[in-house]
């Protein structure tokens, strides 16, 4: 008998999820809460969960629940961080320059997430590095300006050596970033102001590099597509000239370079999809769905500054910038407010649709004005989500709730307010 109850359950959920719609484009870039206020000039993320921003004064926070809650971690430098980049959970690096005399250049590193950094000096004091890049826990690459702008390094950062750039007239200008295709091949972008913009390439994992100058402006990274096609935008830091977006089809060989009908300094560049493409460009971004034969211009949230984004898989992304701010690219938990004056108790409704993929609606009545708290747990208890953590009034609420990154089962949704607590079960099925 259990047997067959068993069966008719399972036929009854494959019949609902046959009636489940596709995924509708709902998806947007909105803040998330930031527990700080100093700019945030680089991120990087290793998984849609995990990851960290750093930037003014040595800051360097961290997320380990896709965004939703950051910690501030100690990274024993007060100076502007001026990249950080991690291999993994535990091995990372950033990097840093002396605000004094002879300013040196600093790296540091942590072997356990960021719960600790040591610092290390770079050997050069002629030479400031900029970015960092490593393919392991020991093969690195450091880039900047000064007596050479390209180094590499084979015991996690502790010792450098000058890689081979070839002699053109600009192989020589400061190095702004590192993107890589595989462990050998990658390019290495920069410039100098209206000198122009300058696209390195390596074919031997950064031991050697030429140096082509792609632009009339700096170029400050590198979207590559395949192993012959990439892409960058470059443009002016006062907005006085168009932007131009660089291509090449034969694996940096030669590039192309056509103006576009927009004004901006493109800091970052990435696709959520091989056709979907966004630009980090200050108080805006740029966006482009053919894979760059046209761009737009969109605002960015409360017209927020922005200087990097990333996106992690084709349904997250994440961006940074001043003040502290930190954007994600999702479908965010909204909540629409109705209010009722007949509401004579809290209560809470199963959720629809039921099973769901990826998104439902959760729908709750709060009676009077109260602290009001929904959680998301899954079957073993942990809190996968917090959705609402703050004082409502009278009224009732629906939010909507996406969870694209997380694995099909059984989820509890809690509804906790004072010394009512509420729970209901819910189903992901993908």
């Amino acid at each position: 008998m259990k047997k067959i109850l068993i069966f008719m359950i399972l036929d009854f959920v494959v019949g609902l999820t046959s009636l489940i719609t596709a995924q509708t484009n709902d998806q947007e870039w909105y803040k998330l809460q930031s527990p700080t206020n100093k700019t945030l000039r680089y991120l990087t993320f290793v998984d849609s969960l995990t990851g960290w921003a750093a930037g003014e004064a040595g800051t360097i926070i961290h997320t380990t629940d896709g965004g939703n809650n950051w910690v501030i971690q100690n990274s024993t430098v007060q100076t502007f961080i001026s990249d950080i980049f991690f291999l993994d959970k535990n091995f990372g690096w950033a990097t840093t320059i002396e605000d004094v005399y002879p300013f040196n250049s600093i790296i540091i590193k942590t072997t356990n997430g960021g719960e600790d950094w040591s610092t290390t000096y770079y050997p050069d004091s002629t030479t400031f590095v900029r970015t960092i890049i490593f393919f392991d826990s020991l093969n690195g690459l450091a880039g900047g300006f000064g007596n050479y702008n390209i180094a590499h390094s084979s015991d996690g950062g502790n010792t450098w050596i000058e890689s081979d750039v070839d002699s053109s007239m600009y192989s020589n200008f400061p190095v702004y970033n590192f993107k890589f295709y595989n462990l050998q091949f990658g390019y290495a972008c920069g410039g100098r102001g209206d000198w122009g913009g300058v696209i390195w390439r390596t074919t031997d994992s950064g031991l050697s590099w030429l140096a082509k100058r792609v632009s009339a402006d700096d170029v400050f990274d590198v979207f590559i597509f395949d192993s012959i096609n990439a892409l960058t935008l470059s443009g002016n830091a006062e907005g006085l000239f168009p932007v131009a977006e660089v291509k090449t089809t034969n694996a940096g060989e030669t590039w192309s370079n056509d103006e576009l009908s927009i004004f901006a300094l493109s800091f970052a560049i990435d696709f959520r999809t091989s056709d979907e493409g966004w630009s980090a460009s200050g108080y805006k971004v740029l966006y482009t769905s053919d894979k760059g034969e046209t761009w737009t211009e969109k605002d960015t949230p409360d017209s927020s500054i922005i200087y990097d984004l990333q996106f992690t898989d084709s349904k997250t992304g994440y961006a940074c910038g001043d003040n502290g701010v930190i954007l994600k690219y999702g479908s965010p938990a909204v909540e629409v407010e109705d209010k009722l004056s007949t509401i004579e108790g809290f209560n809470l409704e199963q959720n629809y649709p039921n099973p769901f993929n990826p998104g439902t609606k959760i729908k709750y009545s709060v009676p009077q004005t109260s602290q009001v708290q929904i959680k998301v747990y899954d079957v073993l208890g942990n809190v996968i989500e917090t959705l609402v953590y703050e004082e409502k009034t009278l009224g009732t609420y629906e939010l909507n709730w996406s969870a694209p990154n997380l694995p099909s089962g059984v989820y509890f949704y809690q509804l906790q307010a004072g010394s009512y607590v509420e729970t209901k079960k819910m189903v992901l099925m993908k």
